[in-house]
């Protein structure tokens, strides 16, 4: 979830470390970071097992930009950019301007924590075998090769087990949350504001969940509800993806710059990944590209639709002309990225039951979502998560669950209308679980609405800083502005 671009961005920067002169601040001791001028790198020590606080520690990288204007300071804010996997620390550190809006920075203290496992934080979450092999099929279509893809998924956990050691039973969200609040208490603050987007929707339900009080407002944005099952987790996707090609090809219909202009976009594309099915399509330089591999790199360009509409379009022209180059750039960090892909298999395993039984239940489901998703085979992040997590050698010790949140302040979920990763009636179903919360619709496609809809981020904006949600029913329209 929000993987794609923010992997993207945050593979192409090291993190090298600390210098400059030392400051405490509670139970951080910041310095500043190099070559980053008003940024503040930090480490906060944590219980690998928050049951055995007196047991072995784990250290979580954090980075704080102080508000940029101190007179008008609110408080501060902690984000997390979802994944899970994707390192907030790098993200306020190195790409601040382009994450937040000037207003925000003006406003909070901005933290990012690497969540444990991720990012800088120590030790690292890390897998001997890659968690992606294009040998092994997402949609299996045979028994036998349904108990290929599960002794595939055995065989990656025991070696993120044997990589990671102790620290693997301990990554679900609750530690994270956890981590979050001692992080809060490190800082000295009684309250924190807390946005989080996709996957970071899910940390701070459980946060406020956990620490309702600790909350002082909460943006939770293109938002995942962790207490829909999975049956029901893939079905929605694959609708939502589908939703999103169509609007992808209708967006070519009437665009005369596409360069799928005045073609029948969903044949063509049909007859593509039936091509790679039949034999993967040539990548100039790399290894050919599988239809699964097909599906998921478009699924990404998709998350990312209007902006990257243009990308897609002449992805697959150049796929047609038997070179998928493009869509190997997507599967490089997506799927082949072995740091981000580990952390991201390893954690969900934790937190998402796939709730299947055998291939009996992989056959029902795939008939499923292939009816609703003829174009794109019902493909999906929570498809790939829950088949993923089948025959994973740890059982989820966070699975989902019902229940409501309450006793925490006033929270704004913000669901975007054609958002293929998450579906609007997930943001529905998340705030009419949290007592007294918002919700602000966004008309729009791709993935999360934060700088990407200048009317959904006026309203969040104004909500971090004064704790007032928008008025009720508020709907940002199709022209995002």
């Amino acid at each position: 979830m929000k993987r794609v671009l923010t992997v993207l961005i945050a593979g192409s920067v090291a993190f090298t470390g600390l210098v400059g002169g030392a400051s405490a601040d509670a139970g951080v001791s910041w310095r500043e970071c190099p070559d980053r001028p008003g940024a503040e790198c930090g480490v906060v020590e944590v219980s690998r097992d928050w049951s055995a606080p007196s047991g072995p520690k784990v250290e979580l990288s954090v980075v704080r930009r102080r508000a940029t204007e101190p007179d008008a300071r609110v408080g501060t804010l902690f984000y997390n950019p979802g994944g899970p996997g994707v390192p907030a620390a790098l993200l306020v550190r190195d790409y601040a301007a382009a994450t937040f809006s000037s207003e925000l920075l003006r406003r909070f203290d901005v933290v990012g924590v690497d969540p444990r496992g991720v990012g800088e934080s120590k030790p690292a979450l890390r897998c001997a075998l890659p968690v992606h092999d294009p040998g092994i099929r997402l949609f299996p279509a045979t028994s036998a090769a349904y108990k290929r893809l599960v002794a595939h998924n055995t065989a990656v956990g025991r070696s993120c087990r044997d990589s990671t050691g102790a620290l693997l039973g301990h990554i679900d969200t609750v530690n994270v949350a956890r981590d979050f609040d001692a992080v809060r208490a490190a800082l000295g603050e009684s309250t924190v504001s807390f946005f989080g987007k996709s996957y970071g929707s899910m940390l701070g339900a459980e946060y406020a969940r956990l620490f309702p009080g600790r909350v002082r407002t909460m943006v939770l944005d293109g938002a995942v509800d962790h207490a829909i099952p999975s049956s029901r987790l893939v079905t929605d996707a694959a609708r939502a993806v589908e939703d999103s090609f169509d609007r992808f090809a209708a967006w070519c219909d009437r665009t005369t710059t596409c360069a799928l202009h005045g073609r029948d976009v969903g044949r063509l594309w049909d007859g593509l990944v039936a091509r790679a099915e039949r034999e993967p399509i040539n990548v100039k330089g790399g290894r050919p590209m599988t239809a699964d591999e097909l599906l998921y790199s478009a699924y990404g360009y998709l998350t990312l639709f209007p902006e990257f509409g243009g990308q897609l379009a002449t992805a697959i022209v150049e796929a047609e002309r038997g070179d998928a180059q493009s869509f190997a750039a997507i599967r490089a960090e997506a799927l082949d990225n072995r740091v981000s892909t580990a952390a991201y298999r390893s954690i969900l395993c934790m937190d998402i039951d796939p709730q299947i039984r055998g291939y009996r239940d992989v056959r029902t489901r795939m008939k499923d979502i292939r009816s609703v998703a003829p174009h794109m085979g019902g493909m999906s992040e929570f498809w790939d998560m829950t088949v993923g997590c089948a025959g994973w050698p740890l059982s989820p010790s966070n699975p989902q669950r019902a229940g409501g949140i309450r006793g925490v302040p006033p929270v704004l979920v913000v669901g975007n209308t054609h958002d293929p990763a998450t579906p609007l009636r997930w943001a529905r179903s998340l705030s009419a679980r949290i007592e007294g919360a918002g919700l602000l619709v966004d008309v729009g496609d791709g993935h999360t609405s934060y700088r990407r809809s200048a009317c959904a981020t006026k309203h969040i904006d104004g909500y971090l800083v004064t704790g007032r949600l928008p008025t009720a029913g508020t709907v940002c329209g199709p022209e995002r502005t």
